[in-house]
């Protein structure tokens, strides 16, 4: 559950501090009077900004599921690290380059549906919460 949620929170820190960081990495931005000028690519940046929130977030935080002894408890932990670790691959895959995501694309038979069905990835964690908490409580 903790990765879940850092999940999210890596895509929020993302979204909004990518393209102040990338400026800094560009030596476009200064930070206490210093900058850096590389050409780290903007999905690069994000890619390593988005695994290091989750890697951080996750390893701190103190959530726990499945702790009844219920014969589902173990179901929904698989269900929870399955979904997770699909949410990570397709946003780690939709901050690839264009090229890069049509080039893997082009190779695979399954990675298409990281792309074509994002939204769903998006929305199925939280389908899996609302079901578990409804459940728990009836």
């Amino acid at each position: 559950m903790a990765a879940l949620l850092a999940c999210y929170m890596g895509m929020i820190v993302v979204s909004v501090w990518a393209a102040p960081i990338q400026e800094f990495f560009a030596g476009k931005k200064t930070i206490a009077n210093t900058w850096i000028a590389s050409d780290a690519s903007p999905s690069t940046i994000k890619i390593v900004l988005f695994l290091l929130i989750v890697v951080l977030i996750a390893s701190k935080a103190d959530i726990a599921i499945g702790r009844d002894s219920s014969v589902i408890a173990p179901l929904e932990i698989i269900l929870y690290a399955v979904i997770t670790g699909i949410l990570i691959s397709a946003t780690v895959f939709g901050y690839l380059p264009a090229a890069t995501q049509m080039n893997i694309i082009a190779q695979t038979h399954f990675v298409h549906f990281l792309k074509d069905f994002y939204t769903i990835w998006l929305i199925a964690p939280i389908v899996l919460i609302v079901f578990v908490a409804s459940r728990k409580r009836g």
